[in-house]
């Protein structure tokens, strides 16, 4: 079983962007379908059924969207995720509760501007390895974190409720996986993609497959090695947007602020 599951919608019923007056497909809009993550018992990006029920629709129970967007966005997260952490950093992640404590402390003034200690300047590092998934409803949080040589995935997802019902099943966990392992499935989930979409588009050249509006298929396969190279960048190593030391300053500061003992 693959750590990052989909399945692309038939190409028949994929609804074209754009005006009325000039509909297109292109390639990201191709690969809409349903994503989930099946991570030791517990399936990320699956609504729970209570919620499904609430919604009254037909929405799929799997996380629905273009599985390009949710790829860019896990994949985002590779590189910083496997890199080794500064001692001060691992002691802290290696603390989930003290950690989320930390995390939890946001000072702000009446007008809503963030007081110190600086949120963004401590946490950064963090949000780095967290994929964003803000085009869900009530999107679910999780991130990755290397302690060791495996990699820690952990979610959090109590708080994301609609009409007070949760909305994800994976409610709050953990799972480890070594280094090479969770980077090889990261690389699997990029080829897979990128297969399915190369037959796809072969598929459409052949008339095996009926798109709602006429497509280039020239410039479906330029996208498709767009999307190969972009792909391919997340796996080099990136430039720590903020430097450590910075961050560790303010996570001193907010530890100051709420009582936690830290790391020495």
């Amino acid at each position: 079983m693959a750590l990052f599951e989909f399945d692309l919608d038939p190409v028949e019923e994929i609804v074209p962007w754009g005006s009325p007056n000039d509909p297109s497909l292109s390639w990201f809009v191709l690969t809409l379908g349903q994503f989930r993550m099946p991570i030791g018992d517990q399936v990320l990006f699956r609504y729970r059924e209570e919620v499904l029920r609430l919604w009254e629709s037909d929405v799929q129970r799997d996380a629905h969207y273009q599985i390009a967007s949710i790829a860019r966005d896990i994949l985002g997260s590779v590189a910083p995720g496997v890199a080794p952490l500064p001692p001060f950093f691992e002691l802290l992640a290696t603390d989930r509760a003290l950690l989320e404590q930390l995390l939890s402390v946001r000072l702000e003034d009446e007008a809503g501007r963030e007081l110190s200690p600086d949120y963004y300047t401590a946490w950064r590092w963090l949000g780095e390895r967290s994929p964003w998934t803000g085009y869900f409803v009530e999107n679910p949080e999780f991130y990755f974190v290397r302690i060791g040589d495996r990699i820690h995935i952990r979610w959090d997802n109590r708080s994301k409720r609609v009409d007070g019902t949760e909305v994800w099943e994976a409610s709050y966990g953990s799972y480890e996986i070594p280094i090479e392992a969770f980077t090889s499935e990261c690389r699997d989930f990029s080829d897979r993609l990128l297969a399915d979409m190369h037959k796809r588009i072969s598929c459409i050249e052949t008339g095996d497959f009926h798109p709602q509006v006429a497509v280039s298929i020239d410039s479906l396969r330029e996208q498709q090695e767009s999307w190969r190279c972009e792909f391919d960048s997340y796996f080099r190593a990136e430039r720590q947007d903020i430097p450590w030391e910075e961050a560790e300053s303010e996570i001193r500061k907010t530890a100051a602020v709420c009582g936690a003992s830290l790391p020495a």
